[in-house]
């Protein structure tokens, strides 16, 4: 595989070659996934239907450089090996929540992907970058989303500028190319791809004939020192033009082995929250906020933390989790609040970093609680989701200076109390361990 890749690269190494002030580098990453959720393990549900999962991707990365300017890019192919993840559960009729993700959940059929996840132009100077095309974030809710085989980019402009201990960012986004689906659509038509979930009526919610023209997101981070400890603030904003608002502020302060994190989000209803009629508006509620802190002790090698997150009454928390994963303090791998209101969550964890005979680990154990109201208040319940636990288990290894890199990470999640809850509201959600290894093989580049 790796000489068949060498040789559909050559011209275009070649001509940077010959390019006396062109640098070109190509480089490559194969991916190996699978997943596996097993549904009513210890509730009354027994028989509800277990899910696989396995998909095989390459990436191919090109980045030419002139200068100030280059093209950077990066290519995502993806096929299924196998799996069962679009077929019926007999009791409920609900297909896979977790392995669909690895395919096109919006053309079931498609069994190999193409993805200019990344094709962008970039001028950069004395700190300050611009870029045009199909681009990568670091933001808050908008981010590569990287645990699938296809990450979230974006289509638009971007720049960002660093000055001192000032950075800005900003973006202007018309179409999203979002994680598990196999093509770019526009930021409307992205609102509608994934699961409509319930509107404020309780009915399925409708999503398909959102109006906006796109989004436009803005951040700024300010790092300086406090007396002794050290502060990294940040605010980041994302407009969906016409739907909503969201700003999140957010302040890390460090002093030794000590870390506090405070976070505070709130989203606001921008005119008609995306349709004239409030049944077919994407944000059909005024505003929503959410309050979040986190504490990080770190002893030796091991970080211990607890966090504790509130979503109030004000509204349920909206955004489109295929845009990104979302940074609240409360976030488990596997876990949902988008779509929640009213919504406590206390998580503890300890994660660590390790070497063994050359083979640099990386892992840990988080518990958390999320106390949610009932699955049928669609007001602050979108997917209907009961309270539950979930406890999670990650272990990776990278060696070779991360040309391998192996990812295992175990999530098991059990209803919370004594709530009676349906088999609807049982598989995917509760009473199931969702298992993924993966396995990445990162080429020398050239």
């Amino acid at each position: 595989m790796k000489n068949s890749l060498l040789l559909f690269l050559l011209p275009i190494y070649l001509w940077g070659q010959g390019a006396d002030s062109l640098k070109v580098t190509l480089g490559a990453r194969t991916t190996t996934y699978f997943m596996t959720t097993q549904n009513g393990l210890f509730g009354p549900y027994s028989d509800l239907k277990d899910y696989y999962a396995s998909a095989q991707g390459i990436e191919i990365l090109i980045d030419a450089k002139r200068k100030y300017w280059s093209l950077e890019t990066d290519l995502f192919f993806t096929t299924k090996v196998m799996d069962n993840a679009f077929e019926q559960d007999a009791l409920t009729g609900k297909t896979s929540r977790y392995e669909s993700g690895l395919f096109s959940v919006t053309n079931r059929e498609q069994a190999q992907i193409f993805m200019p996840s990344i094709v962008e132009v970039v001028y950069q100077k004395k700190g300050a970058r611009l870029g045009i095309g199909n681009f990568a974030l670091d933001g808050f809710f908008l981010n590569m989303e990287h645990g699938r085989m296809i990450p979230s980019t974006f289509t638009g402009i971007n720049y960002s500028i660093k000055q001192g201990e000032n950075k800005f960012k900003f973006a202007a986004i018309s179409h999203v190319g979002a994680r598990s689906t196999s093509s770019f659509k526009p930021v409307a038509a992205s609102l509608s791809q994934y699961n409509p979930g319930l509107d404020t009526s309780g009915s399925r919610h409708d999503k398909s004939e959102v109006q906006t023209p796109g989004i436009i997101y803005g951040q700024y981070e300010y790092n300086h020192a406090i007396g002794q400890w050290y502060s990294a603030f940040s605010i980041d904003y994302t407009g969906v033009v016409g739907v909503f608002h969201t700003v999140v502020f957010d302040e890390k302060l460090a002093h030794n082995q000590h870390l506090f994190e405070l976070q505070f989000i709130r989203q606001q209803r921008w005119g008609n929250g995306g349709n004239d009629d409030p049944y077919l508006a994407y944000f059909q509620q005024q505003r929503s906020q959410f309050y979040g802190i986190k504490y990080s002790n770190k002893v030796g090698d091991v970080d211990y933390y607890a966090a504790a997150s509130y979503i109030d009454g004000k509204g349920k928390l909206l955004f489109p989790r295929e845009w990104g994963r979302e940074s609240i303090v409360t976030f488990q791998g596997r876990e949902r609040q988008e779509g929640m209101g009213k919504t406590l969550a206390v998580v503890f964890g300890a994660k660590g970093k390790w070497m063994q005979n050359k083979v640099r680990h990386t892992g840990g154990v988080s518990t958390g609680v999320y106390a949610r109201p009932e699955p049928e208040d669609y007001l602050y319940n979108k997917y209907a989701m009961p309270s539950n636990q979930q406890t999670n288990i990650w272990w990776g290894q990278s060696w070779k200076g991360n040309t391998h890199s192996l990812l295992t990470m175990l999530v098991y999640k059990v209803p919370l109390g004594s709530q009676t809850i349906t088999a609807g509201q049982t598989i995917n959600k509760v009473d199931m361990v969702n298992f993924n290894l993966i396995y990445r093989y990162t080429l020398p580049k050239i």
